[in-house]
């Protein structure tokens, strides 16, 4: 099948000169996909794991066109030659520790670009065979994000992450990328010496799984990997848009689910993790300051997301005080809940308390029992959580060990 190559050009003798140069290249290994005129628009394209080359000049986002390169190379599969205007070393070196593939003056546009061309095709092929040779093609980054502080996000996707790992036989890696007050590590139970953070300090530019691996925390109960917070809220400015960006491409590459938690405030670390998105579940609660900052960033998300990658999870959906109903929200928002998880305080306060997770605690809770629905619906018939077992059947082998233990049996 052939490479799909996409022109962000800023002018016709540009165009001219790469048309003729794939013209002349060997029929059926590259395909002229289409212009594209704006930053937003080839952003767009990248979104999806999905194999091409992208010819760009160098003014096509003005001063922006280097931190451009880098969000279009965050995707491995997506490689960038950049025309420049002239020769310009400094800027030349720029754009390739961006992650561009090759940069070209225009006196080498001619000569050199079937070249460069070719170079992306081979390591485009590279890193398709690497993918292929895995049990999955690529994996699937789900993104949570809650509205109003004090949701119950961080509990929801913490618990959902370990019925995922522990359930079902493909890998899951757990992101929190609460960056100030992160809370995945202790409601797991782990003190992270590797973080986000600690990532950041080492990180050059460049990143494969052997690099990642060593700050994956690994929680023993449900094989669980977990990329944790930084340790304090000033460590949070080490991480950068580029290095989320990087991150994701590559645990997409290597874990089947990347769930990902995020911060109420939409800063451009979690804008990052959300473009590259295949699904954003949006939590919220029955108490009208959450509905209304719900309808607020819906309306947003409208615009830069198709409507299918949006879903609603309905967070103590079972408390009738607040005056509102499931039905209500739904009508007002105009988006079905996906899934409606009760409020449970005592389950739930214990398990942040223990740093035990209720779907390993207490999985025979309504609380633990709606993750395992919301999982089935990520996974699909491979997820098999334990079977809930009846309160009578439960007291009677309380009663039954209970009697063998004193010899009564």
């Amino acid at each position: 099948m052939p490479i799909p190559v996409f022109l962000a050009l800023t002018n016709e003798q540009e165009r001219s000169s790469v048309q003729k140069a794939l013209a002349e290249l060997k029929e059926g290994n590259f395909e002229l996909a289409g212009n594209v005129d704006t930053p937003d628009e080839l952003l767009r394209f990248v979104t999806k794991p999905t194999p091409m080359i992208i010819v760009l000049s160098a003014q096509f986002a003005g001063n922006a066109t280097v931190p451009l390169v880098e969000r279009l190379t965050a995707n491995p599969l997506v490689q960038v030659i950049v025309l420049l205007q002239q020769e310009d070393f400094s800027l030349a070196r720029q754009f390739i520790q961006a992650g561009a593939i090759d940069t070209l003056p225009p006196s080498q546009l001619s000569t050199e670009l079937p070249a460069s061309l070719n170079n992306a095709l081979r390591r485009i092929q590279k890193l398709s065979r690497e993918q292929i040779s895995r049990p999955f093609q690529v994996g699937r980054i789900i993104v949570f994000y809650g509205p109003k502080g004090g949701v119950g996000t961080s509990l929801l996707v913490t618990n959902l992450a370990v019925a995922l790992a522990a359930y079902q036989p493909e890998p899951v890696v757990l992101v929190d990328l609460n960056l100030q007050f992160g809370a995945v590590a202790t409601l797991l139970g782990l003190r992270p010496e590797a973080t986000i953070a600690s990532l950041a300090r080492r990180f050059q530019g460049e990143i494969d799984f052997e690099f990642l691996q060593p700050f994956l925390l690994k929680h023993e109960e449900s094989n669980l990997r977990v990329l944790a917070a930084p340790s304090r809220p000033e460590l949070s400015e080490l991480v950068t848009t580029f290095l989320v960006e990087r991150v994701l491409q590559v645990l997409r590459n290597n874990f089947a689910f990347i769930l990902v938690d995020t911060s109420t405030i939409l800063q451009d670390t979690t804008l990052a993790a959300l473009d590259l998105a295949d699904q954003i579940l949006i939590v919220t609660a029955l108490d009208l300051l959450a509905i209304r900052n719900t309808q607020l960033v819906l309306e947003m998300f409208r615009k830069l997301y198709p409507s299918d990658r949006l879903k609603l999870v309905l967070n103590r959906s079972n408390v009738r005080f607040s005056g509102l109903t499931p039905e209500q929200v739904e009508e007002f928002l105009n988006i079905p809940i996906l899934a409606q998880i009760p409020s449970d305080g005592q389950v739930a306060v214990t398990s942040v308390n223990e740093g035990v997770p209720f779907v390993l605690r207490a999985p025979n809770s309504l609380l633990a029992q709606s993750i395992f629905k919301l999982a089935a619906s990520i996974a699909g018939e491979q997820f098999s959580p334990p079977v809930p077992v009846a309160e009578e059947v439960r007291e009677g082998l309380l009663r039954r060990t209970l009697r063998f233990l004193l010899g009564e049996e």
